[in-house]
């Protein structure tokens, strides 16, 4: 479906690869606007800026681990754009470990990455999101659906998205601001590298019901209709080909 978002404005964090990305590839092909971050450029986003223009596409880098970054980034995409409609908060990354071998260092890094940024990007964008209306999309995972062993960390901060989405919905429903939550599972990024070529058929043939892995493309055609869709708001949902419904495998 195509949505009207004509400069309208997102701001994705994680966006200049994988799931992030292809998020604000779809903006910028319904014809919206987009302040891309990330730890640094990829080449990837370098030739997003060049398909779309530097009129509507900025990248500005930063660890929005770091609060004072996060907020920084709000506030150029204002200067940028002049308003914000949409934030999309994608940026993440693998916490592998149990809880008997996991470094405290880790499980609090886990936090600042996935959990803390949407504290201070959602405090210092509200007042942009309020202005017209507005979405927020946190990326989740079905690890924070379901059990997933030998990922304690990460299995808490994706889970930990979903009531922290809606409390937000919840509080900030009356100014139309609208806050939903994606949960990929099996998506085949960078994330994945390291998975084994036995692995992989496992879960194709035994695991996942489709009988694929889903694409960044996938994801983010769904995380459209929910930035997009002016009656979700409070909802998660899962795209991971059926994986997360059974019972065994």
């Amino acid at each position: 479906m195509m949505y009207d978002i004509k400069d309208h404005v997102a701001v994705v964090t994680g966006g200049t690869r994988g799931i992030g990305l292809a998020i604000a590839r779809l903006i910028l092909q319904n014809g919206g606007k987009a302040l891309i971050n990330g730890r640094e450029e990829t080449p990837e986003a370098g030739a997003l800026r060049a398909e779309f223009g530097d009129d509507r596409v900025v990248f500005l880098e930063a660890d929005v681990s770091v609060p004072e970054q996060a907020q920084d980034l709000i506030a150029r995409a204002g200067l940028a754009f002049g308003r914000l409609d949409m934030l999309i908060h994608a940026a993440g990354g693998p916490a592998p470990g149990k809880i008997t071998d996991l470094a405290t260092e880790s499980w609090m890094q886990a936090f600042d990455i996935h959990v803390h940024p949407v504290f201070h990007l959602f405090k210092a964008a509200h007042a942009l999101l309020a202005k017209n209306g507005g979405s927020v999309l946190l990326v989740s995972s079905v690890a924070g659906l379901r059990g997933c062993p030998g990922t304690v960390a990460y299995q808490t901060v994706k889970g930990a998205l979903i009531p922290l989405a809606r409390a937000l919905a919840f509080d900030h429903g009356s100014e139309n601001i609208r806050v939903n939550v994606i949960a990929p599972g099996i998506i085949r990024t960078r994330f994945h590298d390291a998975m084994t070529d036995t692995a992989k058929a496992h879960n194709i043939q035994n695991r996942i019901p489709l009988r694929r892995e889903g694409t960044v493309e996938d994801v983010a055609t769904a995380s459209l209709e929910l930035l997009c869709n002016p009656f979700i708001t409070g909802e998660v949902l899962t795209i991971d080909g059926g994986m997360s419904m059974r019972v065994t495998g």
